[in-house]
């Protein structure tokens, strides 16, 4: 009986081989689809997952109205002294130059003459391996970081710079062959499902022994590092949490007024579990860019709904060629086969179809992975038992749906009604019509979001920022002993190259992090903001193109202009109320405070990510810098080039010459978007085309039935126009039902999505009409070569048997 029922479902297959290949294809792109969507999702969701005691690790930041990742360096270690339930701690920090920017060192194999500039390096606390699992390959995890002359390198490091050696008790040289450091430990790399990653990990011990004596980065004082705590396994983080503003009276001196104003404001520390860092945290001086849950939610909403376009393509097809085997039907019941046996026959015949689709999804998984890691920007890395987990059983699932509605309607049709050439109801062409709706449905939500997503892409690259971003050359200053005293000769050097109309300086520019400390009104004493803040040289303001909207920016000729501010408006109008020109303010150093005059007040700029507002910004000259800013012509782009890397080499032969345009710098605060958009953009041109492919075959059916009344109306004097209106019309009704009922969806998805900008887009209505306009001219060109066959029917051969 079964091999009876697979030899009919295989001769069905290969009679109809055009419907069996949409249906096997079109499937199959859609479970295809779907699993690389879940394989991104997963990645996403699977951050920090690694470590073995992960759901039992917090990190520690100061949340305020301008919450902050970093708090002071003694306080992992108080905690596990102070509180029972804190198993271990670890203090970590990149090794930061002048505002806040990593520092770049030049590492050495002097054996084998292999150098490298490196910043991807962290000092770390001795109990760093008590937290954190990052397996050592080489060394002793209990003693690697208390040797003060040692360094730990990743295992990509270890092959870098020694090749297949053993790097164990080697020196590399640091910035010059005077200084060694000793490799003592190699560890794995960080897997890229990590919120932060190092190359290079070097003991606090060490750091310590070199810090200033006098500074405060190692005390109470400094909110300076990141600080992260295990519990000991059932502890209550949240009971822990409510008590940390209390006890951290006991190390730092809080007035009980400056207690109250904290509590009362709702200000204090906070733990945040390490898995939910990349996709909900996005407070000042992160790590590392970190992803949005927002983009999960759309990721997942995409895959369902490819999914669902993909089963009821699979579902429609398969059923609307159930019906085309009427009279099939009525022979078998005629013949004394049962319910039951019908049953299982359309239903076995569906699931052979989806494991065949399961297979090709499989192929295709493994063609799109490569492309799909290009495009995203993340690995995906299919774990093939999970997905023949996954296709397996969705591929079954589909095929028993597909298979209910020939099953239990059909097989319930009387054979005499069948066999007198009677017709099914209006129930299947309602089910028809519902499938063909909800596609179209799911195709203009996704098409239409994605167009709303690289508008506002495009709005953020094309937004004025309030800056000059063209022709905007900028060179890191690695090595800043050598440069920064140089300056001035550089700059002469630099401005002999054709090309190069102006060069400056600073510590930090526009899309780079930016460090941030008190500042107040020497009138207003006990009112303190929060500010970023950039050393700059005269120039800066020139080659940035930034604008003053009162007073004026330093000058050469004015020595005073060494010890005064300017200042940006959100600044002015925070602790002046708007008028600042001639003001004093004091600045909160590092170093200590300091007084000046603010001379000038330049106009609002974004000098970060347009996800967050314009902050208040300070500006003063300095002679410590960690950029070189370049205005440079395009024209004979190459070699102002060479002339440019000549010129800075002659000044620093030891680290690498590198460039970068101030544009693509500031690209890359989006690219968790651009990532996205490129993905979900890929998906919805596959969905799209399931669906008009799904169109094409159930079209073909439907005309073929609709074959004789054509030829009735030809013979009534129907022109070919007004056959091939009628034979589209109800498929168009149908694509713009579809698109009324995806536009106010769509339009609150993306509004809710657009809150993440402070410069959005307004969506506009002419939007959803193109996008509509575009599926309808997608399914007129999907429908175009049948309507006119169709409609170009001799009647003569149709009704000659009537």
């Amino acid at each position: 009986m079964l091999a009876n029922y697979l030899t009919i479902a295989i001769r069905n297959l290969t009679k109809n081989k055009v419907y069996s290949f949409i249906n096997i294809m079109g499937l199959g792109f859609g479970l295809a689809c779907v699993f690389l969507i879940i394989n991104f999702v997963q990645n996403e969701l699977a951050y920090d997952r690694h470590h073995q005691h992960a759901d039992d690790i917090y990190r520690v930041i100061w949340s305020t109205d301008n919450p902050q990742t970093r708090t002071p360096h003694p306080m992992a270690q108080a905690m596990v002294a102070d509180f029972a339930e804190v198993q271990s701690a670890v203090t970590l920090s990149p090794l930061w130059g002048v505002g806040l920017t990593r520092e770049t060192f030049s590492f050495r194999n002097i054996e084998k003459d292999i150098r490298y500039d490196e910043s991807n390096v962290i000092a770390v606390d001795t109990t760093f391996f008590d937290v954190f699992t990052v397996p050592l390959i080489h060394g002793n995890p209990k003693t690697a970081l208390k040797n003060t002359g040692g360094i730990l390198i990743s295992a990509s490091m270890a092959r870098k710079y020694f090749g297949d050696e053993n790097p164990m008790g080697k020196q590399l040289a640091v910035n010059s062959e005077n200084y060694l450091i000793e490799v003592v430990g190699v560890f794995e790399d960080f897997p890229p499902t990590s919120h932060f990653k190092a190359d290079f990990l070097v003991s606090y011990l060490r750091e310590k022994a070199l810090e200033d004596p006098e500074s405060n980065y190692f005390t109470w004082f400094d909110f300076g590092h990141y600080n992260y705590i295990r519990l000991k396994p059932g502890a209550d983080a949240t009971a822990l949490e409510s008590r940390m503003m209390e006890w951290i009276r006991k190390y730092i001196e809080v007035s009980d007024e400056e207690f109250k104003a904290a509590i009362d404001k709702n200000f204090g520390f906070r733990l945040q579990p390490l898995t939910d860092i990349h996709l909900h945290s996005h407070v000042r001086w992160e790590l590392e860019p970190n992803g949005y849950i927002e983009y999960i939610y759309i990721m997942s909403a995409a895959a369902l709904l490819i999914l669902v376009i993909g089963c009821i393509n699979f579902i429609n097809l398969t059923t609307a060629q159930s019906t085309e085997r009427l009279r099939e039907i009525g022979v078998r019941k005629s013949l004394g086969a049962t319910r039951t046996q019908l049953t299982l026959q359309f239903t076995g015949e569906s699931v052979l179809v989806s494991i065949a689709a399961a297979v090709v999804a499989g192929a295709l998984i493994e063609l799109g992975a490569p492309w799909i890691t290009v495009i995203s920007g993340k690995p995906v890395t299919p774990d093939y038992a999970f997905f023949f987990l996954i296709l397996g059983g969705l591929g079954l699932l589909t095929g028993v749906i597909a298979g209910i509605f020939p099953s239990f309607y059909l097989a319930n049709l009387q054979p005499g009604r069948i066999l007198k050439g009677g017709s099914i109801s209006g129930q299947h062409r309602g089910m028809k019509s519902f499938f063909t709706v909800f596609q179209f449905f799911a195709s203009m939500v996704l098409l239409s979001a994605s167009l709303i997503i690289y508008q506002q892409l495009g709005f953020i690259q094309n937004q004025d920022l309030g800056f000059q971003q063209d022709e905007v050359l900028v060179i890191p200053i690695k090595n800043r002993s050598a440069i920064n005293p140089r300056l001035n000769e550089l700059r002469n050097e630099l401005m002999k190259v054709p090309g190069v109309s102006s060069v400056s300086a600073a510590s930090n520019i526009p899309g780079k992090s930016f460090n941030q400390n008190g500042v107040f009104s020497s009138q207003n004493p006990t009112l303190r903001v929060s500010t970023s803040e950039s050393l700059v040289d005269y120039d800066f303001f020139n080659v940035m193109g930034i604008s003053l909207a009162a007073g004026r920016t330093f000058s050469r000729e004015n020595p005073a202009d060494r010890d005064a501010f300017l200042i940006n408006e959100t600044l002015a109008s925070n602790i002046f109320g708007g008028d600042a020109v001639g003001k004093e303010m004091t600045w909160d150093h590092d170093s200590g405070p300091i007084k000046g005059t603010v001379i000038g007040v330049v106009r609002d700029f974004h000098f970060q990510s347009l996800h967050n507002s314009v902050d208040p910004l300070l500006f003063r000259l300095s002679s410590s810098f960690n950029y070189a800013v370049l205005k440079v012509g395009t024209q004979n782009f190459s070699e102002a080039i060479h002339g440019i890397e000549a010129a800075w080499r002659v000044m620093d032969p030891e680290f690498a010459f590198e460039y970068s345009f101030l544009r693509n710098d500031l690209q890359q605060q989006y690219v968790e978007e651009q990532n996205m958009a490129g993905v979900l953009t890929a998906f919805t041109v596959i969905a799209v085309a399931i669906a008009c492919i799904g169109l094409l075959g159930i079209a073909a059916l439907t005309f073929r039935q609709k074959t004789k009344e054509v030829s009735v109306r030809k013979v009534l004097g129907a022109t070919r126009t007004n056959l091939m209106l009628m034979l589209i019309g109800d498929f168009s009704k149908m694509i713009l039902i579809a698109v009324a009922l995806a536009v106010p969806l769509v339009w609150y998805l993306m509004s809710q999505w657009l809150q993440n900008f402070i410069l959005r887009i307004e969506i506009n209505p002419l939007l959803f009409v193109s996008t509509g306009l575009l599926l309808l001219l997608f399914s007129w060109a999907t429908l175009g070569y049948l309507t006119w066959k169709v409609s170009n029917v001799n009647p003569a051969d149709t009704l000659k048997s009537e």
